[in-house]
């Protein structure tokens, strides 16, 4: 393993494409994302040391002029970037945006296929606005701390429990205003999800530019970390524990999963919908924070409403 330095962010969000465009960028000879994918050091073991977060994550770098990190939940916990900004020189970021109401809508399905969450989604999303005004920030040392505590001794289930963060990661405009104050315009690449799903390869191929790479074609650009049921969930992250299953090449690892994702979600995945009512709530919820989004990006976003 050569000496690495992280010099590059995919912060999210989550349920907005991250997985496919960190294995789509992962296809480029001088890319090297972490494994696994999201690393929780900088929200959970930020005291372990910069030296145990590269050879803990990118024990396999070999030389790749990027080597990248893929956890989404930096995008909305403020304590995140204050902490690359003390760790790391003049990294770079990207940001994918999806329509906040999908997005909310997916992560909560996610937790639920992941047996993290049993709440209906009307309690859920009452209780995540409760906490907006009296639950944690997240801006300060003592938040992180808690945050940390609470994933070290319950894990992802006891941040879904405790915190409810359904509606925060989609604040983009707010989550994106506070890099750039730290890191500056020009470090942060913003990607929309209806892009990357519409032509993969070309949204890839303009992240690469901001990176300094040159582009490719031919890449593999199927779609991952797509919804499961919780049985194929249960199934593949008993799969991903298996003594020697990091050996199997990345690329014949995504398909098995994909493959076993759906063929167990299509039988029996069920997904109520969203009611008129609290889409309407969340739609207007989300105006205000969509309009910034737009100003900022120069893009309207008119349709997300």
């Amino acid at each position: 393993m050569s000496e690495v330095t992280p010099n590059f962010f995919l912060l999210g969000a989550n349920k907005a494409g991250t997985t496919s465009l960190s294995y789509y960028l992962s296809q480029h000879p001088d890319v090297f994302m972490s494994e696994p994918k999201e690393p929780p050091f900088f929200g959970a073991e930020y005291d372990r040391g910069m030296a145990y977060y590269q050879r803990t994550y990118f024990r396999r770098h070999a030389g790749e002029k990027i080597a990248g990190d893929a956890a989404t939940q930096h995008l909305h916990l403020p304590f995140v970037a204050t902490r690359i900004a003390a760790s790391i020189h003049d990294p770079l970021f990207a940001v994918i945006c999806r329509n906040p109401v999908e997005r909310l809508l997916s992560a909560y399905w996610h937790c639920v296929s992941r047996g993290f969450e049993f709440r209906p989604i009307e309690e859920v999303i009452d209780t995540n606005f409760r906490l907006l005004t009296e639950g944690q920030a997240f801006e300060t040392e003592r938040e992180a701390a808690l945050y940390a505590r609470v994933l070290k001794t319950r894990g992802d289930a006891g941040l879904v429990q405790d915190f409810c963060l359904y509606l925060d990661p989609g604040y983009y405009a707010q989550n994106i205003e506070r890099y750039r104050a730290i890191f500056g315009k020009n470090r942060i690449k913003i990607v929309f999800f209806e892009d990357l799903s519409a032509n993969a390869e070309a949204v890839t191929n303009d992240v690469l530019g901001f990176l300094g790479l040159t582009p490719v074609s031919g890449l593999d650009t199927r779609k991952l970390n797509q919804a499961r049921s919780r049985t194929a969930t249960r199934l593949l992250d008993h799969i991903a524990t298996m003594p020697g299953i990091e050996r199997i090449p990345l690329h014949l690892r995504t398909t098995a999963k994909q493959l076993i994702g759906q063929i167990l979600t299509n039988r029996w995945n069920i997904k109520p919908p969203l009611s008129p009512a609290l889409r309407r709530q969340l739609v207007e919820h989300y105006s205000p924070h969509n309009r910034r989004l737009a100003a900022l990006t120069g893009r309207s976003l008119d349709h997300w409403s």
